[in-house]
């Protein structure tokens, strides 16, 4: 009996110690290849400078495009955005911001029904980060936060590998290291689409929540670490119903840029909620004419 739990023992040795140097090599690929995803992207701008950064959903990684800012304006700009992103989720990238030390004059935060949602993570940004959830304070939060009963995922060597497989698994990795590029870092941040097919039957929140904890959180991290934020909410189509929704943000959020109703052709979305390229393009100039030319110093 005794030789059979020295063997039991043994081989839980043996799996613990490749575990450990499957996670150490992984993890070690994911800092240093070229980065991939818009969290390495992050990543490879610490200690750097960018003028102008775009933080928010899907409906700023569409929308926005920092080349055609530079072009425009002369400043540097990235697109910090990620699908499905909640307040809860840009809040932690305004932290990393801080955290990487990337330095920059001024910070656009999309705010429109992701009022509403205090609970909730974008899946995207959860799996981007996973590989550097034990890097710094930032991550461990974001972790605590949104995985309390997975604990085991941040302690257990490899497990959110093999958890999050088919995302930052073994084809990933063997890209990472094979420096097979994306357009992430050649577009900064900006994903565009192409089509249309616009949805009329898209509706938003028929009531608007009095507050949101993470807008506050927010507003209180840039003020006691002299970020300047502005907040801007990105078109929507014409058909979009309960838009008074968007008219309330006005009386509870300040430096808020309305752009809801800012463009009216169809043929400049992919559907309701989300700018085509041309779209994004045509928006793009609008914040720049509006926002980055006009906003105060």
């Amino acid at each position: 009996m005794k030789s059979f739990f020295r063997s039991i023992l043994f081989l839980f040795a043996i799996m613990t110690v490749i575990m450990l140097l499957l996670d150490f090599s992984f993890t070690k690929v994911y800092e240093n290849a070229p980065p991939r995803t818009k969290f390495q992207y992050i990543r490879s701008l610490k200690d750097k400078k960018v003028d102008y950064l775009f933080l928010g959903s899907s409906r700023v990684e569409n929308a926005i495009n920092p080349k055609l800012i530079e072009e425009k304006t002369g400043k540097s700009a990235a697109n910090f955005a990620f699908q499905s992103s909640k307040l809860s989720d840009i809040y932690t990238v305004l932290q990393l911001v801080k955290a990487y030390n990337i330095t920059t004059e001024k910070i656009f935060v999309q705010v429109d029904y992701n009022f509403n949602v205090e609970e909730g993570y974008s899946n995207v940004f959860q799996y981007e980060l996973m590989p550097f959830v034990r890097e710094n304070e930032v991550t461990k939060e974001y972790f605590d936060r949104n995985f309390k009963t997975d604990r085991v995922m941040y302690y257990f060597p490899f497990y959110r590998y093999l958890k999050f497989e088919t995302k930052i698994g073994f084809r990933e990795f063997v890209l990472n290291v094979s420096k097979v590029k994306t357009r992430i870092v050649t577009n900064q941040g900006f994903e565009p689409l192409l089509g249309n097919a616009v949805d009329q039957n898209y509706s938003l929140p028929s009531t608007t929540n009095s507050s949101n904890i993470y807008l506050e959180k927010i507003n209180a991290f840039a003020k006691i670490n002299n970020l300047t934020v502005f907040y801007f909410c990105a078109p929507f189509c014409q058909y979009s119903k309960n838009k008074v929704f968007i008219e309330n943000l006005n009386h509870k959020i300040p430096n808020f840029y309305d752009f809801s109703n800012a463009i009216k052709e169809n043929e400049k979305f992919l559907n309701c909620t989300h700018l085509n390229q041309d779209g994004a393009n045509l928006f793009t100039e609008m914040i720049i004419k509006k926002m980055l030319l006009n906003t105060p110093q």
